[in-house]
């Protein structure tokens, strides 16, 4: 199925996104693409209760918009930055769903489903959304018991039913393995105004692979990840 077919379908994939990268969008498309879904709106948390941002809202909206502009399989979804801190999935996606009337496919690693049970509210998360697992090829999947149970009682193998239920569904999605995280990005941006002085062209590369040309101008020009 296609969303060419099936416009009320929404795809959101949400994060602290400091910075974006490539392995963020490249496991979502993935996993788009094997469901049907043409687009994927990026939607920025606020403040995480369980994260320290030290990179603004403006500089990472910015920074999201910039990888959007080389794709137009992407957009920014801002809602989560209008509402009140903190920032709880739940209550995100109830906000979402009662801007519109479009079915939610909301995206997460295995590593959030994981430590699924410690989020706020989270066994209400279906009632707005169908969540959808990027699972990595390469790596065991094995949640804890009430994750199980839970998978148990909601997840599905046809992914069909994403389009005819408005929400309630867990599908499980074998994405590629993209070897790369945030943290290690922003430790090399750290180190940055000293790649050109000690020539390490290694760490010059893998920024150039994983983050787009325009985000890593902006960090640049911003001096962000600077200490």
């Amino acid at each position: 199925m296609s969303n060419a077919q099936h416009p009320s379908i929404t795809a959101i994939l949400g994060g602290t996104f400091n910075p974006p990268h490539q392995g963020h969008i490249n496991a979502a498309l993935s996993a788009a693409d094997t469901l049907g879904i043409d687009n994927v709106q990026l939607m920025p948390s606020k403040l995480p209760p369980h994260k320290q941002i030290d990179v603004s809202e403006v500089h990472r909206v910015n920074m999201i918009e910039l990888s959007c502009q080389g794709n137009e399989r992407l957009s920014p979804q801002l809602i989560e930055l209008s509402l009140p801190s903190p920032s709880y999935t739940v209550k995100t996606l109830r906000a979402l769903k009662q801007a519109s009337s479009d079915t939610i496919c909301f995206f997460i690693g295995a590593d959030s489903l994981y430590n699924l049970d410690q989020w706020y509210e989270w066994e209400a998360l279906l009632s707005y959304c169908h969540l959808i697992v990027m699972r990595r090829d390469s790596e065991t999947f094995s949640p804890g018991p009430a994750i199980t149970r839970w998978l148990g009682k909601n997840a599905i193998t046809n992914k069909d039913e994403l389009y005819t239920k408005p929400n309630g569904c867990v599908l499980l999605v074998d994405t590629p393995l993209f070897n790369v995280s945030s943290t290690a990005l922003r430790d090399m941006l750290c180190k940055r105004s000293n790649i050109d002085k000690n020539g390490d062209e290694s760490s010059a590369d893998i920024l150039d692979q994983w983050l787009p040309s325009g985000v890593i101008e902006y960090i640049e020009a911003n001096q962000l990840y600077k200490s």
